[in-house]
């Protein structure tokens, strides 16, 4: 039994004999045998109700077999047992059309994800799946102080979803002060230790935090520029997010943020378990938040198995 918050989820049965079958389960299921797999659970499940981990895959096994019903009924038994969401249950329950992908986010399960990446985190995104928001944001907000015939620099950046500090290396020199929030403990210790050419931190605050606590405790008008860089596909709903982070926004201060996107409508969540929103979806939140479209162009910040993913790079401003 794992502790994490005030709810206990259970990755094991507390019974080594049932932690064995769902072992062969898993990894019948992986070798293609999704029928092997639910036969294995269903005894399993019959002998320990409460095991979590083994609903969530039972959920994935009938997935496979086609019966989306019965993996609906099983991640919803997940959340039942952990309404912390620590496996993603809402994910896939959105995935199949079974759950609104606005209510679908999973912080608990986020930041249990980027907790065991952390170590690899940074050569994972740069080396294998080419990641480049970074790159992306910090040409797009030069491009725009540019054109505007404004210094390229800012007083306070808010880095929400800051991670190892990647989007922080790419812009601290053109930051005074550097705020930083993540969920995940060990992605803000991979932050923290961090330095800049002179030997100080990079980072002048940091913090683990969802984001929208994160701003809220935030002054109104305290920022320059509030940056995003691949966050959102991990937040379904992003209005509360838009109307914290305009808040906090000085005058004709910047929201720079990327996410991936599709050819619909609204927001969906993806076989890779994140969200994407639709153009004009997102326009219709700026605007209820009161922030003006700058910039908004195609822009894809990741590969997926050597395939570009679909994306978009939007920079706004509070008027």
């Amino acid at each position: 039994m794992i502790e994490k918050g005030s709810t206990a989820h259970s990755a094991s049965s507390g019974d080594p004999t049932l932690d064995r079958r769902y072992a062969w389960a898993e990894a019948a299921l992986k070798e293609g045998d999704a029928q092997a797999c639910v036969e294995i659970l269903d005894q399993t499940l019959a002998e320990a109700y409460g095991f979590t981990a083994a609903w969530h895959l039972y959920g994935l096994a009938q997935e496979a077999l086609g019966h989306n019903e019965e993996a609906a009924t099983a991640w919803r038994s997940c959340l039942m047992l952990d309404p912390n969401d620590h496996f993603g249950a809402r994910l896939d329950l959105a995935r199949i059309g079974a759950m609104a992908a606005e209510d679908a986010t999973s912080e608990n399960f986020s930041g249990t994800l980027f907790d065991a990446y952390a170590e690899r985190f940074d050569s994972h995104l740069t080396h294998a799946l080419h990641y480049n928001a970074p790159v992306l944001l910090r040409a797009a907000l030069a491009r725009i102080r540019h054109n505007a015939g404004r210094p390229f620099r800012f007083d306070a950046v808010f880095d929400l979803g800051c991670g190892t500090g990647l989007m922080g290396e790419a812009i601290r020199a053109e930051t005074g002060f550097l705020a930083g929030c993540d969920l995940s403990p060990r992605m803000i210790e991979r932050a923290r230790v961090k330095v800049q050419a002179d030997g100080t931190p990079l980072y002048d605050k940091l913090a683990v935090a969802g984001l929208t606590a994160f701003l809220s405790s935030r002054p109104d008008a305290s920022a320059d520029l509030v940056v995003a860089a691949d966050v959102f596909v991990y937040l379904g709903e992003l209005g509360p997010s838009f109307a914290q982070s305009a808040r906090v926004m000085k005058r004709g201060g910047l929201f720079a943020f990327t996410v991936q996107s599709h050819d619909g409508e609204g927001v969906v969540v993806g076989a890779d378990r994140r969200f994407a929103h639709a153009e004009g979806w997102l326009l219709g939140r700026l605007k209820e938040a009161g922030l003006r479209p700058l910039l908004l162009e195609p822009a894809s910040t990741r590969q997926d198995r050597g395939v570009a993913v679909p994306g978009l790079l939007v920079v706004a401003e509070r008027g």
